[in-house]
């Protein structure tokens, strides 16, 4: 009997000692295949025992956390270059795999942005995508989706893994985001890595944290009332910060791209208010500065939400791809999505890496009555201004103190537009593709980037 009692006694601690290795755990976020941003410290966090000490090492670095009194600990990782090479990230007895080193840029929004890249039906499949899913051969771009999911709190963990972009993974991949990256690499050289978190048809005030929105006082009521009903869904207000935003912060990133605007607020806070609260939030939440924030202003909606988009570019480090020109009439997930990706990078090789060129189109700057017509002066005339059909200029309209708006003439001159009509002796505003859909709209710069909607009137 006596050999049985150690061999009993070893199957009854057995469990415990296996309960106690499984106690150590990663945030869901660190999976194989991921990127780690390059050039800041890199926070790695997960559970533990409580009191338990965590080594974490990468490359040449060995750091080391303890576990707090609820099993929470964090480590940082001293800066680290770009680096294309796979290496292993080592925490405690974990190995993740083929980790790389370069920029990670947050995906967020909505329905065009959630838009994978191979088909959605009923929407239209996207253009060209099975000739861009072919030659999708771009190993340096990793991908993380964060799975859709609501809460009234915030959550400690996502469900999502980073997958390698290839022919057969990259139909799964947000299109617009796909299109960024693959600009941005190859230009920069360097691996890309996609932190998707995107749902369609839902407000920006869904991804603003309940603190931000609790700031502002006309909707601090309104805000308790919806969170105390028993059911939530993802168009209650904050519910998706907590559940596919919060569990992602600190992770180190470069920066964010966001595509949204179809849907309101769902608060009776203006949409240029409430998209600056949650663009400032997310830069405070992250705790990395104003980290660049690149958004689309919408190709088909309306001309007021345009404008309140467009406001938000007083906040630093921001801008505004312009994407008039491809927009459907009669769809709001128009097929063409590879300007879009394309105007958020160029935006981001020239303001945020500081490469040369142009990065967006023709901006209003000012508006002067000159006799019987308005010559409006621009920004970002990138090499001078064009009609990019040959034909006349299109979608301008002037008025006078009637405050009606008619069709104009309007002609290029110089780095200037001349605006004016038979039917307006003394004009006193002016407007451009103040439509829904400017369909065929044609004022561009020589860099090949549309103009964007203006008015200089506030009637």
């Amino acid at each position: 009997m006596k050999p049985f009692i150690p061999t009993l006694l070893a199957l009854l601690l057995a469990p415990v000692a296996a309960l106690h290795a499984a106690e150590l755990k990663l945030s869901a976020i660190f999976t194989d295949h991921m990127v780690l941003q390059r050039d800041m410290p890199v926070p790695v966090w997960g559970t533990a025992a409580p009191g338990e000490i965590v080594t974490v090492e990468f490359t040449a670095q060995k750091k080391s956390a303890t576990a707090d009194t609820q099993g929470k600990w964090l480590a940082k990782l001293d800066p680290l270059p770009a680096n294309a090479q796979p290496s292993d990230l080592k925490v405690g007895g974990l190995i993740l795999h083929d980790v790389l080193v370069g920029d990670v840029w947050v995906c967020g929004g909505q329905s065009n942005m959630e838009r994978q890249l191979g088909p959605r039906p009923p929407q239209p499949p996207l253009l060209n995508w099975e000739q861009e899913v072919a030659a999708a051969n771009y190993p340096l771009i990793r991908h993380f989706e964060v799975a859709h999911k609501a809460a009234k709190e915030p959550l400690a963990n996502v469900t999502g893994s980073w997958v390698v972009c290839s022919p057969q993974t990259v139909k799964n991949f947000t299109a617009i985001g796909y299109f960024f990256g693959r600009e941005l690499g190859n230009e920069l050289k360097i691996p890309i890595g996609l932190l998707h978190s995107s749902w369609g048809g839902t407000g920006v005030a869904t991804w603003t944290s309940k603190e931000a929105l609790d700031s502002l006082p006309e909707v601090k009521t309104q805000l308790a009332t919806e969170l105390s009903q028993p059911k939530v869904g993802s168009k209650t207000p904050t519910i998706l910060f907590q559940s596919m935003i919060a569990p992602l912060i600190p992770f180190a990133i470069k920066g964010a791209i966001w595509f949204q605007g179809e849907s309101g607020p769902g608060l009776p806070v203006p949409y240029d208010k409430i998209f600056q609260v949650m663009i400032t939030d997310w830069r405070r939440q992250w705790g990395q500065g104003d980290f660049p924030f690149y958004f689309v202003q919408l190709p088909n909606g309306s001309p007021a939400t345009r404008e309140a988009q467009a406001r938000a570019l007083c906040l630093p480090h921001t801008g505004m791809a312009i994407t008039i020109d491809v927009g459907d009439p009669t769809n709001v997930h128009g097929p063409n999505k590879a300007p879009i990706g394309q105007r958020l990078a160029r935006l981001a090789l020239a303001n945020t890496y500081g490469r040369t060129g142009e990065c967006t189109g023709p901006t209003f700057e000012s508006a002067t009555v000159v006799g019987a017509a308005i010559q409006v002066n621009f920004t970002h005339v990138g090499g001078g201004l064009v009609a990019s059909d040959g034909g006349p200029l299109k979608y301008f309209t002037i008025a006078g103190a009637d405050k009606k708006f008619v069709p104009a003439e309007a002609r290029i001159d110089g780095d200037k537009v001349v605006v004016s009509s038979p039917q307006v002796e003394k004009p006193m505003a002016v407007r451009y593709a103040w439509v829904n859909v400017p369909v065929g709209c044609n004022l561009f710069n020589k860099a090949g980037f549309p103009a964007a909607p203006f008015r200089n009137d506030q009637w």
